[in-house]
């Protein structure tokens, strides 16, 4: 089957090939509607102190599967 020449399609191939797994993840995540308006609820009871942030960015990890590596500096 021959590829696309869709527009979005080769944005899409052209970005997994210079984007890593990390930054690929990130990307979509940061277009996705659920995941934005979790992280602004999320936001707002650490705002509220409804909630510690520790506690809520371990439960927001926890539920989108996120890990982060740690970096010095």
């Amino acid at each position: 089957m021959p590829r696309s020449s869709n527009k979005r399609t080769t944005g899409i191939e052209k970005a997994t090939e210079t984007l890593g797994r990390a930054e690929l993840a990130a990307e979509f995540l940061k277009r996705n509607r659920n995941y934005r308006a979790e992280h602004a609820q999320m936001e707002q009871r650490i705002a509220r102190s409804a909630i510690s942030r520790q506690a809520a960015e371990a439960a927001f990890v926890r539920r989108w599967g996120l890990s982060f590596r740690l970096c010095a500096g």
